[in-house]
């Protein structure tokens, strides 16, 4: 069974004006998805060199990544496999992915020399999905009557590219378990839109496919420090990986919380029929906690975490 989350169009977006009949309907669009599915595929315009990416990202797998990055002492990328977690994923992350500095040091990691092309691509494609997600955030913030608080958001996280190799698997065919993704949010893109794996978890229930439309399709995901922010205005969907039998390329454009930055919810957001559900925090803080929570075997969550309750403490 297929759920069926909304496809917005947000092609040619820049020629879009704010408060236009156009720019009303795609926010207000968004706005229904985040709040339902805590996500919706968006189609984007093809010029983002997605395809060209793949293609250099696959010949980068087929590197000895062990090799290169056990070398690396920059605390900033980073490269895992075998994860018993996630025991058919390879998984490369780069850091700072708008600064060119910063891929480009990566591509020295890579290569001795160096590849000018693939920081090319990279940045390319990471800058014009920085452009789509402060085009989802603009639209949001001002659909939840939070403008004031726009500028001050923007500073408010890191991003990273992960890059994802899944490979087929023999005693397993979770690509990645269930879970929440525990940032502000992230958009996902796939190489072969035929190639399932990616799957959500409805009110029901019940596991259920997304499915890219499209070349051009990208999936937004809201992460649990975005909905706590709103005060659970938006949902943070639980979803999954999982294989068949066809190996698999993914990429993660991540925006993470900044460490020291603290994540409030506004007092817009706070009434009556509203009461506060978080208490404000550091959000870099949280992937730990939950990480210490998989280590003692227990399921930590954005409410144990920060959820306004007697035993919470103050976490700023």
């Amino acid at each position: 069974m297929d759920l069926k989350v909304p496809t917005i169009d947000f092609r040619n977006y820049s020629e879009w004006k704010k408060g236009s009949e156009k720019w009303n309907l795609v926010r207000d669009g968004v706005f229904k998805a985040l709040e339902k599915y805590g996500c919706f595929e968006a189609l984007l315009d093809g010029e983002i060199p997605k395809e060209q990416l793949y293609e250099k990202l696959k010949q980068v797998f087929n590197l000895n990544l062990d090799e290169k990055f056990e070398k690396s002492q920059n605390v900033l990328v980073g490269y895992t496999r075998d994860n018993p977690r996630t025991p058919l994923q390879e998984r490369m992350m780069i850091g700072n992915v708008l600064t060119h500095d910063a891929v480009q040091n990566f591509s020295y990691i890579l290569w001795p020399q160096g590849d000018p092309k693939f920081c090319d691509l990279v940045l390319g494609y990471s800058k014009k999905l920085l452009e789509f997600d402060d085009m989802v955030r603009i639209m949001v913030f001002e659909k939840l009557g939070l403008e004031r608080y726009l500028d001050d958001h923007k500073k408010s996280g890191d991003y990273l590219l992960n890059c994802m190799k899944y490979k087929v698997g023999e005693e397993t065919n979770v690509g990645v378990p269930p879970h929440t993704d525990k940032i502000i949010s992230t958009i996902l893109s796939q190489h072969d839109q035929h190639v399932n794996g990616l799957q959500i978890l409805d009110k029901n229930g019940q596991w259920i496919d997304l499915q890219y439309s499209s070349p051009h399709s990208y999936m937004y995901f809201v992460g649990d420090c975005f909905k706590a922010f709103t005060n659970g205005r938006f949902h943070s969907s639980t979803h999954r990986v999982i294989m068949g039998n066809e190996e698999r390329f993914s990429m993660g454009f991540t925006t993470i919380p900044k460490q020291g930055y603290i994540i409030k919810v506004p007092e817009e957001l706070v009434d009556e029929h509203h009461p506060l559900l978080y208490k404000p925090f550091d959000g870099s803080k949280y992937l730990p906690f939950y990480m210490s929570g998989v280590r003692r075997g227990v399921v930590e969550t954005i409410e144990s975490f920060c959820g306004v309750s007697p035993n919470t403490q103050d976490l700023s």
